[in-house]
């Protein structure tokens, strides 16, 4: 009820406006773990160099893996032969991907945390905040580029998204020049506090926004739900054959067989390495 009051309240905002404000989440957070992740762990936690090759390497094969692996188990209940008469249907999907991102998004929050506190061996830590924070991220990527497809059909619809999504990206790199008024390598007590603060406003943004779509497609995905149980008491419907899930062997297969595939990992190999 308060988040139906809160939406009223702001006007009632677009579902274009509400999924361009993810990237924004999104920005606040990375923008400075990309400044700031390794002179924190080389100049404050005095990491050694082989300490941070190894960390380096694990991240670099982590980084290689979890996309397939991420989309095999965001998409696997959708991969399978779609039942006779029973299409998979898009507030359904929609849906299911706004509940992953409610829960990988403060997830990407509190890994994004993890870096500025001295909990473990640098070069334990090292690893661990890396592969954690790269995967929450690699899984809230995911599900907010699918949800471009599943809301916008569409050139004009897609473009209207990528400008929101553009404009809070661009608002959020501004994390970057708020940062260097609390950055000191002395003292990182500020900088600190500073990185909670945007960690509470990211995992709430994910929480608010999410809610707020999910809200806006539960009705549609009710009266959709009727509709199909209004079919099945039809005279003569033939049963309905059982679906076939894909395992993770066959969709790497599949996946291996597509050219720009390769293509795409190859290049997001050589960005690693750099």
């Amino acid at each position: 009820m308060g988040l139906r009051v809160l939406a009223w309240g702001l006007g009632a905002p677009s579902t274009a406006l509400l999924y361009g404000s993810l990237a924004l989440f999104i920005s606040i957070l990375h923008n400075v773990f990309l400044l700031y992740y390794v002179e924190t762990f080389v100049s404050i936690y005095k990491i050694d160099k082989v300490s941070f090759w190894v960390g380096e390497t694990v991240f670099l094969i982590w980084n290689s893996l979890n996309d397939p692996l991420f989309g095999w188990l965001s998409d696997r209940s959708f991969l399978g032969s779609p039942r006779s008469g029973d299409p998979i249907s898009l507030p359904v999907v929609v849906l299911k991907r706004l509940r992953a991102l409610s829960v990988s998004g403060p997830l990407l929050a509190l890994s994004f945390l993890a870096f500025w506190v001295a909990w473990a061996p640098p070069g334990l830590q090292f690893v661990v905040c890396l592969c954690l924070y790269d995967g929450f991220l690699t899984a809230v990527d995911l599900n907010h580029n699918a949800l471009l497809a599943d809301l916008a059909v569409s050139a004009g619809d897609r473009t209207q998204l990528n400008f929101y999504c553009s404009l809070f990206s661009a608002l959020g790199s501004l994390s970057v020049f708020m940062s260097y008024s609390f950055w000191d390598k002395e003292d990182m007590a500020s900088f600190r506090l500073f990185c909670v603060v945007l960690a509470g406003v990211a995992a709430l943004g994910f929480s608010l926004v999410s809610r707020l779509l999910q809200q806006r497609f539960q009705k549609q995905a009710r009266l959709q739900d009727e509709a199909a149980a209004l079919k099945e008491l039809c005279v003569g419907q033939t049963p309905l054959a059982q679906d076939k899930t894909v395992t993770l062997g066959e969709y790497l297969k599949q996946l291996s067989k597509h050219r720009n595939f390769m293509w795409f990992v190859t290049m997001n190999l050589v960005q690693v390495c750099k």
